[in-house]
């Protein structure tokens, strides 16, 4: 019994979704709606015989969104976000410039709260609320499993920006400290890039002393 996570980059600024399945069960939900990923991510989910049983959004950074409303479509599974993504789901769009395209607004389904509990089959994540990126950012930690889904707050080497509206350094460290006592086999999903672990992202461990 695996917890299977599949990677998709898409949009113009090259977002990761992520398809994350009980092999067993074939339950599954995804992690982010980038420009364009609904038909590979759902079309690599009935390859699988996997079904979308929820979308989870991290953020509400037009890149992490552009596709939300057509995967809900294309999937009818529920859309779940913090509460403080309500109101950026409903009027989306870039804060620092005009974007070539128009992104459908949308509403979550479900409300997800810092400790909540989100499952994939037999698989428990729980949902921590990491601001610092953004107010509404969530991540998701599979602690059994070693798995952390973490949109834009981790990345190889360094965090996710602090120069937009709503973000904060501060903040930011206080989140990226709350990761410090994971498993340092911890894999990291983000939200750009390749995967990362805990245990390769040493100046974390900086944040807690």
């Amino acid at each position: 019994m695996a917890l299977r996570v599949q990677s998709f980059e898409a949009g113009p600024i090259q977002t990761n979704a992520y398809l994350v399945a009980d092999d067993e069960t074939g339950e599954a939900l995804v992690v982010d709606a980038p420009l364009e990923a609904t038909r590979p991510v759902t079309e690599a989910a009935a390859a699988a015989g996997w079904r979308i049983d929820r979308i989870v959004i991290t953020h509400t950074h037009w890149d992490h969104i552009a596709d939300a409303a057509a995967l809900v479509a294309a999937s009818g599974a529920p859309l779940a976000a913090h509460p403080l993504a309500v109101e950026g789901l409903a009027a989306p769009g870039s804060l620092i410039e005009d974007l070539p395209f128009t992104i459908p607004p949308t509403r979550p389904d479900e409300l997800l709260n810092d400790d909540d509990t989100v499952t994939v089959g037999r698989h428990a994540l729980r949902v921590l609320h990491l601001p610092g990126h953004d107010p509404s950012h969530i991540a998701l930690y599979a602690e059994d499993d070693r798995v952390f889904l973490g949109g834009d707050v981790l990345f190889p080497g360094g965090h996710g920006r602090v120069d937009l509206p709503g973000a904060d350094q501060a903040t930011m460290n206080r989140s990226l400290a709350r990761l410090v006592g994971f498993p340092p086999d911890t894999v990291v999903y983000p939200g750009h890039g390749l995967p990362t672990t805990i245990g390769a992202e040493a100046w974390l461990q900086g944040l807690a002393e």
